[in-house]
């Protein structure tokens, strides 16, 4: 994979948590967010901090794409960022590969991180 900040995003109702990291796995940063323009604007600004820290692209993965993910989704798309819906099933299922506690909002992010180091090394295979 080229070089890339990687964000994981877990949706929940009234907060998401975020884990951003370079693309060879290194966790820059973990923090959680309100659903509302305060926490959407501190999110933008951490990315914006490491993405002209690091200059690379950014593509970004959330779980829980549905209601409400909005308008979260729809601003992160306006700002031309890659944006990938992590199908929650696959990410269980992914997670069940490798030990470690048990689902928390603070490790999911961690997760579609994770998830995203890898995903491109299956693309084609069947």
């Amino acid at each position: 994979m080229n070089e890339h900040l990687l964000v994981g995003i877990d949706v929940g109702c009234h907060s998401h948590q975020v884990a951003i990291a370079e693309s060879n796995g290194t966790l820059l940063k973990e923090f959680g967010i309100s659903h509302n323009a305060s926490g959407f604007n501190s999110l933008f600004s951490e990315i914006n901090h490491y993405e002209s820290t690091l200059k690379c692209p950014v593509i970004i993965g959330m779980e829980g794409f549905n209601g409400y993910a909005r308008p979260l989704d729809q601003l992160i798309q306006q700002k031309g960022y890659i944006l990938y819906n992590i199908n929650n099933l696959k990410l269980a299922r992914f997670k069940e590969l490798f030990s470690g506690p048990a689902k928390t909002d603070v490790i999911v992010p961690k997760k579609i991180v994770e998830f995203m180091r890898i995903a491109p090394s299956f693309q084609g295979e069947r």
